[in-house]
C-alpha cells in the first residue's frame, strides 16, 4: 500500500473509503443476486443483533489500532523535537567552552546536515544513514580529544558528554519510531472482524434502506482505515513528520557564528 502515501490526503482518504464502500456494497448486491433466499423476520432480527455485537467488537479493534498509530506518530514527532533540542543545547555548550571545542561543533554541524539532507528521505523506508552514524561517532572522537584545563571547563565538559549521550538516545528513538507500524497480526484480526461483520449483512433483504445502512457502515470503517494507514508510517507521505526542528537548530548554529564573528 506504499503507493497510497504518494497521494494527497484527501485523495488517499477518498480511495480507501471508496474502496471499502465499493467492496462491501458491491459484494452484498452481487451475492444477494445469486442467493435469492428470503429469510424470516426472526432470522433477520437475530442477524442484526449479532451484526451489532460484531460491529462493536470490530470498532473497538479499529479504535485500538487508531490510538496505537496516533501514539506512534506523536512519539516520532517528540523524538525529532528532543533530538533537535539536545543538538541545540550541545551546540551552545560547545560554543561557550572555547576554541578547543570547535572541532566537535563542526562535527555536530556536519551531523545535522547529513540527517536533514541525506537521512530524512531514508526514514520513509525505515532506514538510517550510515554516513550519519559515522558522523555521530566522529562527534564522540572529537570530544574525547578535549582535555579540560580549568574547573570551569571540567564542569562544561560533563555537560557536553551528557548532551552527546542524550543526542545519541534521541537519534535511536527517532530511528526506532520510523520502523514502527501496525503489526500484521492486528491487521489480520481487524480485517477478519470486518469481513465477519459484513457477512451477516447478507441476510438483509435488498432494499434502499439496507444498501444505505451498509454504505454508511462501510464508509465509517473506511474512514478509520484511512486514519490508520495515514498515520501508520510517521515519516512517509504528505503529512509526514518533517525535519524542521533539526533544520532550525542548524540555522541557529549559523546565526550564533555570524553574531560571534561580528563581535
Amino acid at each position: 500500500m506504499m503507493f497510497l502515501y504518494d497521494l494527497p490526503h484527501w485523495l488517499m482518504g477518498t480511495t480507501i473509503v471508496g474502496a471499502c464502500v465499493a467492496v462491501m456494497v458491491g459484494g452484498y448486491l452481487g451475492v444477494r443476486r445469486r442467493i435469492r433466499t428470503d429469510f424470516s423476520d426472526a432470522q433477520v432480527g437475530t442477524a442484526l443483533a449479532f451484526l451489532g455485537v460484531l460491529a462493536t467488537v470490530t470498532s473497538l479493534l479499529l479504535a485500538f489500532s487508531a490510538v496505537s498509530v496516533w501514539e506512534s506518530f506523536n512519539t516520532a514527532e517528540s523524538s525529532v523535537t528532543t533530538e533537535a533540542n539536545e543538538a541545540a543545547q550541545l551546540a551552545r555548550d560547545l560554543a561557550v567552552y572555547g576554541p578547543e571545542a570547535a572541532p566537535v561543533r563542526e562535527a555536530l554541524r556536519e551531523y545535522l546536515r547529513l540527517v536533514v539532507e541525506k537521512e530524512w528521505p531514508l526514514l520513509a523506508h525505515a532506514e538510517a544513514s550510515v554516513e550519519a552514524w559515522n558522523q555521530l561517532d566522529e562527534i564522540f572522537r572529537e570530544a574525547a580529544r578535549i582535555d579540560p584545563g580549568t574547573p570551569r571547563q571540567e564542569v562544561l565538559m560533563g555537560e557536553i558528554w551528557a548532551r552527546i549521550n542524550a543526542l545519541t538516545k534521541a537519534r535511536r528513538d527517532r530511528i526506532h519510531a520510523s520502523q514502527a507500524s501496525v503489526p500484521g497480526t492486528l491487521w489480520a484480526v481487524v480485517l477478519a472482524g470486518t469481513a465477519l461483520t459484513f457477512s451477516l449483512a447478507l441476510l438483509l433483504p435488498v432494499t434502499r434502506f439496507s444498501v444505505a445502512l451498509l454504505a454508511s457502515l462501510s464508509a465509517s470503517m473506511g474512514l478509520v482505515f484511512f486514519f490508520i494507514v495515514a498515520m501508520d508510517h510517521p515519516f512517509t507521505g504528505r503529512e509526514a513528520v518533517g525535519a524542521g526542528p533539526l533544520h532550525s537548530t542548524l540555522e541557529n548554529m549559523h546565526r550564533w557564528d555570524a553574531v560571534s564573528r561580528a563581535r
